[in-house]
């Protein structure tokens, strides 16, 4: 009878044990699996590098904007952000580089779904100029750019496709803008891991269609 009370409790506590490790890997997973929704991100390094050729006379305003959510971007957003303006050019200054704009880091501790920039030229020369826009390709399809000259006809780049376009500004205070903005297409916590890649956008300023 004692023998079999013996081999009772040593059950009792074989199965206890096994229980309680079986609950302790549990958690472990648990604990995985959370950290690693939490620490998905996509992160673009970015400058913009303003260049004047010839006579040119431009003056060039960059601002910057977000949008926090973590919602994906299915389309072209309809409202503008909040802007920040981050430098101005003045016309007679033949270079600038705008180097302190906000990373772009796309994650959910971070929480912004689209990052913006817009570009606002007035050419104070008597010649017409023009505004050559180009950026990098993102070979990444989580990421949509949008771009355009009114925030209401945003149109977007194809993925791998790099960014070129142009502004017309006509002679004696003519006007343009150009917008640019990078969004996720997927919710935040979808995100596939990539590592943190150059988005610079360089801007040529002349009087050369």
């Amino acid at each position: 009878m004692e023998n079999n009370t013996e081999k009772t409790k040593s059950s009792i506590k074989r199965r206890l044990i096994i229980t309680l490790f079986s609950a302790l890997i549990c958690i472990l997973v648990i604990g995985v699996s959370v950290y690693a929704a939490l620490s998905q991100n996509v992160t673009l390094n970015n400058n913009i590098t303003i260049t004047t050729a010839g006579q040119t006379k431009v003056k060039v305003v960059v601002s910057q904007g977000s949008n926090t959510s973590s919602d994906a971007v299915s389309a072209a957003p309809a409202s503008q952000p909040t802007w920040s303006e981050v430098v101005t050019k003045d016309a007679d200054n033949n270079t600038e580089t705008v180097s302190n704009l906000e990373a772009m880091d796309f994650s959910v501790s971070d929480g912004i779904n689209y990052y913006a920039y817009k570009l606002q030229f007035t050419n104070e020369g008597s010649t017409q100029a023009y505004a050559h826009i180009t950026g990098p390709a993102i070979d990444n399809a989580q990421l949509t750019i949008y771009t355009g000259q009114e925030w209401g006809s945003l149109a977007a780049v194809g993925n791998n496709t790099p960014i070129d376009a142009d502004v017309t500004l006509t002679a004696s205070n003519g006007t343009g803008t150009f917008y640019i903005v990078v969004a996720s297409n997927v919710s935040l916590d979808q995100l596939n891991d990539m590592a943190k890649t150059a988005f610079n956008i360089e801007v040529l300023l002349d009087q050369t269609a």
